[in-house]
């Protein structure tokens, strides 16, 4: 709006815009996010890593992710999930991480469910495995995220 004649958006202008350039399958998580009061509870329950003959790691992981709504009356109730979230995996702590050769493996991955067994494949020795290491998701706890083999 800086360039036109119009001085100001309103909210749901701007929702509109971003709706426009968001493909239709995601726009769930814009009401979400915008909309409603929503949390979650991510973490990785237990992981462990494999070396492979090929000199790469296989890396299992079991995810927990809960997600919660707030509503009118200050409720909280457990709603379900189904939306890609960021796993990292990482030779050095996620918070600490300087340089692209620390990161491992950083995609998003569907969660359907409230315990979701993932494999990741890498080319270096693991030394953490994360559920949305950078915080894009309300979560309490923060902590349990981050899992050190």
């Amino acid at each position: 709006y800086r360039n036109s004649n119009t001085l100001e958006a309103n909210t749901i202008e701007f929702l509109d815009l971003v709706c426009n350039v968001t493909p239709k399958e995601q726009h769930h998580l814009i009401d979400d996010w915008f909309k409603k009061v929503i949390t979650y509870d991510l973490s990785i329950e237990e992981s462990s890593y494999e070396a492979l003959e090929n000199g790469t790691y296989e890396i299992t992981a079991t995810i927990k992710a809960k997600r919660f709504e707030t509503i009118d009356n200050g409720e909280i109730i457990e709603i379900g999930i189904k939306e890609p979230i960021k796993i990292g995996a990482f030779t050095t702590h996620p918070s600490l991480v300087k340089e692209d050769s620390s990161v491992l493996y950083y995609e998003s991955n569907q969660i359907n469910e409230e315990i979701t067994k993932v494999k990741l494949i890498v080319n270096k020795t693991p030394n953490y495995i994360a559920i949305d290491p950078y915080g894009t998701r309300t979560d309490e706890n923060l902590v349990d995220n981050i899992f050190r083999f």
